[in-house]
């Protein structure tokens, strides 16, 4: 058990005993005799008014006065050797008095604190505060906040120290409205930012998804694009590499676990084993089947042969969208999106190449299950036809009746070779090519053809002027020509009637109208 100094213990029982309030008035006088002359109320040196505790109860309202007093004696401060000094006796008993006062005075407020000032956080204090809250480093929403005072003993974070002003306050509610930029407000709570504009919060997500792939993905592979006359390259990083993960399936195809193989390698097992999963696969798949079967027989430096091959369907199979078009009405709904090679229909072109010894060519075509799951699918061959630059299509149904047609006429031309040879050995410079084709019985046409054939004042272009072909007039089939503009016509009568239509059309007999 601790022991007390006997002084303080004879200022306890002192003070116990109530004995500080009755000895007030000797005390009085031993201060009126050595205190007074200095610490009047009309002289108060050193700003220490001693006469203004007339009672017990002022005294006990300024205690911090009586200890300051009590330390000054005890130290032989006061009275100052140059005046005169009470004696020991007068001395102890000014002294026990003190400290039984101030015990007396402790015992009374004991629980209370006295004046407490208003506490705030010092603006290091409520910048750390802040940053270890919303988790931002470079938060210093006290910036603006005045510098804190320093307190007596030379901290900043003692109460006394810590003022509040109307201004300050303000600056309190500004950081706060700073502070609340900060935040996101996600459906499922708040979370903290750097920054404070949508932009960069989306930035900041798109840096976080891409450092989060990049643990699995390849940098590289960029496309150059000139948009608007701005070059630049798109689609670069975040690919995943497929190569090293081929050669890691071939790895496990060998006999090693997928996990081994993962781990040795910097892969993620997960998609390892969905790759391996489906290059094992049974089920047909018309896409996966060749690259199965290139796989199976892949040796083990066989990955970059693969990768290509895939990179082929790739490319076919993705594409991607043109900056700024995305979430326009009928516009790409995202920046890169699937192409389905399957269409209901699809029109085919294809050269036929000449045959180097003249012998027919031929031409195959066959049709194969899309491999979309659907059964009994049915391909139809529509609108099969020839096309050939400054002629008609001929659609592959009338292909025989058009070579029918062809070998008839070419009969018909050849059987009127003699008399077309015989007009020809009649014409002269300046041949009258109808009169010629009537005399001799020949189509106008073939008479032409031969002529311009022999160099005999070259083919009559009667399509220069009649345009129109004339197939019957008044219900006549027998009578055909040509026709043209301002009533211009040729008609011939082919049989051996003589009609009227409305003119006089003679038996084998050629007419045109005087237009």
């Amino acid at each position: 058990m601790s022991r007390l100094p006997l002084f303080s213990l004879f200022a306890f029982t002192l003070a116990a005993r109530g004995a500080p309030e009755a000895q007030f008035a000797d005390v009085r006088k031993v201060l009126g005799e050595f205190c007074l002359n200095c610490h009047s109320t009309a002289k108060h040196k050193g700003d220490l008014d001693m006469e203004r505790f007339a009672t017990f109860a002022d005294v006990k309202r300024e205690p911090e006065v009586w200890q300051k007093a009590l330390e000054q004696m005890e130290d032989g401060e006061m009275p100052p050797k140059d005046k005169p000094q009470p004696t020991a006796g007068q001395k102890q008993k000014l002294a026990l008095w003190i400290g039984a006062t101030m015990e007396t005075i402790g015992r009374e407020n004991a629980g209370d604190p006295g004046p407490v000032g208003l506490r705030r956080l010092s603006n290091l204090e409520y910048t750390y505060s802040l940053r270890d809250l919303t988790g931002v480093p470079t938060l210093d929403a006290a910036r603006e906040f005045p510098a804190d005072g320093a307190a007596g003993e030379g901290f900043t974070n003692a109460a006394a120290a810590l003022v509040m002003s109307p201004a300050l306050l303000g600056k309190y509610l500004d950081a706060a409205k700073e502070v609340a930029s900060h935040a996101q407000l996600l459906p499922d709570g708040i979370e903290w930012s750097e920054h404070n504009t949508p932009r960069d919060w989306s930035e900041e997500k798109l840096a976080a998804i891409r450092a989060f792939y990049a643990h699995y993905s390849d940098s590289g592979g960029a496309q150059p694009v000139n948009l608007q006359g701005i070059q630049f390259d798109t689609n670069a990083g975040g690919r995943l590499p497929v190569e090293k993960y081929l050669a890691a399936s071939l790895a496990v195809r060998d006999g090693r676990t997928v996990d081994a193989v993962a781990t040795e390698r910097g892969l993620n097992a997960k998609y390892l084993t969905t790759l391996c999963a489906a290059l094992k696969d049974q089920r047909p798949s018309l896409l996966l089947d060749p690259l199965r079967a290139q796989w199976k027989q892949a040796k083990p430096d066989g990955a970059p042969a693969l990768a290509a091959f895939i990179e082929q369907w790739q490319r076919a199979l993705w594409r991607f969208t043109t900056i700024g078009h995305i979430g326009k009405r009928d516009g790409p709904k995202s920046w890169q999106v699937p192409v389905t090679p399957l269409a209901a229909k699809q029109e085919i072109r294809f050269k036929i190449p000449a045959s180097p010894d003249g012998k027919d060519v031929t031409l195959y075509f066959s049709a194969t299950d899309a491999g979309d799951g659907a059964e009994h699918d049915a391909a139809l061959w529509e609108n099969a036809r020839l096309v050939a630059p400054g002629r008609a299509e001929l659609l592959l149904r009338d292909v025989r009746g058009a070579m029918a047609a062809l070998t008839a006429h070419r009969d018909k031309v050849f059987a009127s070779a003699e008399k077309c040879l015989a007009a020809a050995a009649e014409a002269g410079d300046k041949p009258d090519v109808p009169v010629l084709a009537l005399r001799h019985g020949v189509e106008l046409e073939t008479l032409s053809a031969w002529l311009g054939l022999l160099g005999l004042g070259g083919a009559v272009k009667i399509e220069s002027h009649l345009t129109q072909r004339t197939e019957k007039a008044e219900a006549y089939d027998f009578i055909k020509g040509w026709t043209g503009a301002d009533a211009l016509s040729v008609v011939a009568n082919s049989s051996d009637q003589h009609v009227r239509i409305p003119g006089n059309m003679k038996p084998h007999s050629v007419a045109m109208h005087p237009a």
